[in-house]
């Protein structure tokens, strides 16, 4: 059966509607991170490192889709504004772990400030409604 353009409308006010969100979620991150010298993966990774805990320079270079070289630069610029500081185990000292300073903490805490909680918590949950969803179409 070949498909007119009425059956595309409901393809047509979904793609439509992703576009919307993805031009909003910048314009948030983009207000997070207005007059800041950070951009946004810089704020990602402090929240990560706030959320998560220490991580390994491969840690993040998969999470961002990044490679190691572009982690390590990223989390050098971090430490420049002693943001977040290296870590060697002591297990291993080739392992080097990346985890906030107090300055970091206090940035995060600043950066989200910004949005009022029942806000921040309304968002979260309609991105979860959206990747049960997401979840259910793609297995």
């Amino acid at each position: 059966m070949v498909k007119t353009n009425a059956d595309y409308v409901d393809i047509q006010a979904m793609m439509v509607e992703m576009r919307l969100v993805q031009q909003k979620s910048k314009a948030f991150v983009d207000r997070l991170t207005s007059n800041d010298v950070l951009s946004q993966n810089h704020i990602m990774l402090l929240m990560d490192l706030k959320l998560n805990g220490n991580m390994r320079i491969t840690d993040i270079s998969e999470r961002f889709f990044i490679t190691a070289g572009a982690a390590t630069s990223m989390c050098d610029k971090l430490e420049d504004q002693q943001l977040v500081c290296r870590i060697r185990t002591k297990e291993d000292r080739r392992v080097v772990l990346i985890g906030l300073t107090e300055a970091g903490e206090k940035k995060v805490s600043e950066i989200f400030s910004r949005i009022p909680e029942d806000k921040l918590r309304k968002i979260a949950d309609v991105f979860r409604q959206v990747n049960v969803l997401m979840d259910q179409i793609i297995d």
